[in-house]
């Protein structure tokens, strides 16, 4: 080996080693954001896919090439399904019923969508493009979602994506709009 490849070889040692320590270094300097600091971003909500415009299709009623947003297809469901039966969620409340046929005949009230064939779905009582952090409780024991935040941060707690809820009361508003107080 030449006295000059010897050169290069030392000078690309000493330029990996450099480089590794400036990685290093901007590893040790990134702080994520804190849980909360910044509760609307995408980075941090599960459902930060139904901003893309192309999911759309999944759950809402187009008419002549026309979205309707308020409109729901039968099949939404689905979408919902494919990640939160996993979980065990979307198992709580009936899929499919009219309410208004009997055993139901209830009222629903109407932000509280049903599909386009009257039927009730997960879109009912969940809003999927709603928030996934909010300052206010979404039920009296809820956990702050951000427990390990910098001081001074404001604690957020998860929503459930839930049309209603209520810190104290909890989730039981959204369910007496159709079954009434008990």
């Amino acid at each position: 080996m030449t006295g000059w490849e010897v050169g290069w070889e030392m000078a690309g040692r000493k330029t990996e080693k450099l480089l590794l320590a400036l990685l290093l270094l901007l590893l040790l300097l990134y702080v994520p954001p804190a849980l909360g600091e910044e509760w609307e971003d995408p980075a941090l909500n599960p459902h930060a896919h139904f901003q893309n415009s192309g999911t759309c299709r999944r759950c809402h009623v187009y008419e002549k090439s026309v979205l309707k947003p308020d409109r729901f297809l039968p099949d939404a469901d689905v979408f919902c399904l494919e990640c939160h039966s996993v979980e065990g969620l979307g198992i709580t409340h009936p899929l499919s019923i009219r309410p208004g046929d009997k055993p139901y005949s209830m009222t629903v009230p109407k932000d509280l969508r049903l599909d386009s064939q009257g039927r009730m779905l997960c879109l009912t009582c969940h809003n999927a493009h709603g928030p996934f952090f909010s300052p206010t409780r979404a039920f009296a024991a809820q956990e702050v979602a951000n427990p390990g935040a910098p001081a001074g941060t404001k604690p957020v707690y998860r929503t459930y994506f839930a049309r209603r809820s209520d810190p104290v009361r909890g989730f039981v508003l959204l369910c007496e709009e159709c079954h009434g107080k008990r």
